[in-house]
């Protein structure tokens, strides 16, 4: 009788542990010779959703395809499929990871010049992602596609939006570099831009030239929105983001 108590029980606990990944499918992406590989959570929900794309920094660049996850914290594809997100507005999540030795953009963290500047195959390889995606998934809203990432996945928010600036309803980058000459290109997206005052690696300064050639490109207050947090290092950027669900009421409010 003590042994059955005792396993009902441990069924019983074991029941309350949710499964790791539980509604992640992982996944590669073959783009010509090169491969991206990807995790996808798909919403048990009905009916059009966003799809909400969340790039890395350079701490979980590789091929494992399980560092960009940020296991164990609240960050990134954590945050966006997070039970009190989904609650808000139910949503797909696409987590994509490039190796190492490659970026979202550009060659390093510093600001760039666009136009002379070839597109990564890991940027390339994902906006083919994204787009073969969304046709084969009909519960996708093509027109509530939100982009996001930190550090190294910042710099990749703004060169997908510069790329394809009429793909993304709304977009966070956080702790990320651009070229503000193109600003004009993106001044009509709904922009988040986060950044920590004492960034030792982002210059908080790569990010407030971007949101002061935006709004001299055209851009409204009312699109562009800028947090800098005082006294805040690299990670102080994308904690302050994730550490509510402001962000996330804030993206899946917009739509083309």
């Amino acid at each position: 009788m003590l042994k059955k108590t005792l396993l009902t029980l441990y069924l019983s606990f074991c029941a309350t542990i949710p499964a790791a990944h539980a509604d992640w499918n992982k996944a590669n992406f073959q783009d010509g010779n090169f491969t991206l590989p990807y995790q996808f959570y798909t919403s048990k929900s009905k009916g059009k959703l966003p799809l909400i794309i969340h790039l890395h920094g350079s701490g979980e660049a590789g091929t494992d395809n399980e560092a960009q996850m940020y296991n164990g914290t609240n960050f990134g594809p954590q945050y966006f499929s997070s039970d009190d997100n989904q609650k808000i507005q139910p949503s797909f999540v696409l987590a994509p990871q490039t190796p190492k030795p490659m970026r979202w953009a550009s060659t390093s963290l510093d600001p760039y010049v666009f136009k002379s500047t070839p597109s990564t195959p890991s940027m390339t390889a994902l906006l083919h992602l994204i787009d073969k995606i969304v046709i084969k998934n009909k519960n996708i809203d093509p027109n509530r596609i939100y982009i996001t990432g930190l550090s190294r996945g910042g710099q990749g928010v703004w060169n997908a939006m510069l790329q394809r600036p009429k793909l993304f309803a709304a977009a966070l980058p956080i702790a990320g570099s651009s070229d503000p000459s193109e600003a004009k290109t993106i001044a009509t997206i709904p922009i988040w831009v986060f950044a920590g005052d004492l960034d030792e690696v982002t210059n908080v300064k790569f990010s407030r030239e971007m949101v002061d050639s935006i709004i001299r490109a055209g851009g409204s207050t009312a699109n562009v929105r800028y947090t800098e947090i005082e006294g805040g290092n690299h990670e102080a950027s994308w904690k302050t983001a994730y550490n509510n669900s402001d962000v996330y009421k804030w993206l899946v409010k917009h739509s083309k």
